[in-house]
């Protein structure tokens, strides 16, 4: 019985990377005002590239299900999903960590690299449904 994909995984599947592209973009223009232009840059280049990585690792290590069966597909769908929300809080809780309790540079990194949380969100909205299949020689 294959479930439906809820909303939330869909939408972040459509984000995609286009939303660390816009955060890092965006986090380099407020960074070259308020911060050294050198750190900015570094900053925000930085962020996007292990956003790409994380998601990356994370996908490959998510495919292991796919092509052995580790878990019950309906484990692994819960799974996805609590891997998703848990990283939905962890990037809402630094952000505003480090927004709220953070000064200068410091506060700017975190900010720009909670967006690397996102990453674990879109590997898992990714690889939501896809199950193991025992093929028969």
């Amino acid at each position: 019985m294959q479930l439906k994909k809820p909303k939330y995984l869909l939408v972040t599947q459509k984000l995609g990377l286009k939303l660390p592209l816009v955060w890092c973009a965006s986090a380099l223009l407020i960074g070259v005002v308020t911060q050294e232009i050198a750190a900015a840059i570094f900053i925000s280049f930085s962020s996007f590239f292990l956003t790409w990585l994380t998601c990356k690792l994370s996908s490959f290590f998510f495919s292991f299900q796919e092509h052995s069966g580790i878990l019950k597909n309906y484990i692994y769908d819960n799974a996805m999903k609590a891997i998703w929300f848990i990283t939905l809080f962890c990037l809402i809780v630094n952000f505003f960590k480090s927004l709220l309790l953070k000064t200068g540079s410091e506060a700017f990194l975190g900010c720009v690299f909670s967006i690397v949380y996102f990453a674990f969100m879109l590997s898992a909205s990714n690889r939501w449904g896809m199950h193991f299949v025992e093929k028969r020689v």
